[in-house]
């Protein structure tokens, strides 16, 4: 029943920001001066990590690798995703165009959840974000190559907050066919969500083959350890139907601490799970985590 509702509060919040033009001056104006205020209080980042910010903020994605980030615990990391895709691909899908790991599983190792508590990580989320972050943790994912059009593989864009930050990692290569991220660059996506008067939900093909030739669809594929970086609340995107190969993959979730969605909460952690999150955060860090 909760769930329900958030749905449908968040949804009519949704159309009143974008129908009513004083709501959504007023909305757009606070946040705008949210940012200013915030702007002299961002953390110095590298040139490489402002070049990542600046191609997420022209086209709506960066594709690089993990290594390349350098974030600390990455060979960790890529340990534990290793064994939850063993783990994955072990399964009937019985029929699901998705397979997601159990909480518990999810959660035996919290080197996973925490590698999105990196200070390196949280500075350059909040510079594209250009406000204090929260970090929503880690979801991995197998998506079965059915050819099925349904859920996440159709268009649509997030509408948690006005900038969203995910790190979408493949955990195996991922080709043209293999249930890439789909997306519209910012500068065609921009005037077609305009266009298609979008608020949310999700858009079928042939909608959107009315206001962006196919050509346009861009796939950000690669090998195992790719790193994509996106906002998928700024850009019309999908989890492209997997064809030929099932696709694995982990990803992590940044908004603002003031997120116009009121978003789901979480399957609660264990007193055990929240102690080992927490352990050896600084007071920055532990800002970050979720109410």
């Amino acid at each position: 029943m909760t769930s329900t509702l958030n749905r449908v509060t968040n949804r009519a919040k949704r159309q009143v920001i974008a129908r009513f033009a004083p709501v959504n001056r007023l909305v757009q104006n606070a946040y705008e001066a949210r940012v200013r205020e915030h702007r002299p209080h961002l953390p110095t980042i590298s040139p490489s990590t402002a070049a990542l910010i600046e191609e997420v903020e022209t086209t709506g994605v960066a594709v690089t690798s993990l290594d390349a980030l350098g974030i600390p615990g990455t060979e960790r990391l890529k340990v534990i995703l290793d064994d939850l895709k063993a783990s994955l691909a072990g399964r009937d899908p019985e029929g699901a165009s998705a397979l997601k790991p159990a909480h518990d599983e999810l959660m035996a190792d919290a080197a996973l959840w925490r590698w999105g508590l990196q200070q390196e990580l949280l500075d350059l989320v909040e510079n594209y974000v250009g406000l204090p972050v929260t970090y929503y943790g880690a979801a991995v994912y197998r998506e079965v190559a059915d050819g099925r059009v349904e859920g996440t593989r159709q268009w649509h864009r997030d509408i948690e907050d006005h900038k969203v930050f995910k790190i979408l990692v493949w955990i195996d290569d991922v080709t043209p066919q293999g249930g890439a991220l789909q997306y519209v660059p910012r500068p065609v996506s921009d005037p077609a969500v305009k266009e298609l008067r979008y608020v949310a939900g999700f858009v079928p093909d042939v909608e959107m083959e009315k206001v962006v030739p196919p050509a346009e669809w861009v796939k950000a594929v690669g090998p195992r350890w790719t790193a994509v970086l996106a906002d998928p609340a700024r850009i019309l995107h999908r989890a492209s139907p997997a064809e030929d190969k099932d696709r694995y993959s982990v990803t992590f979730t940044w908004t603002s601490r003031n997120p116009i969605k009121t978003m789901p909460a979480a399957e609660p952690f264990t007193a055990d799970e929240d102690a080992r999150i927490r352990a050896g955060l600084t007071p920055e860090q532990l800002a970050c985590l979720p109410a």
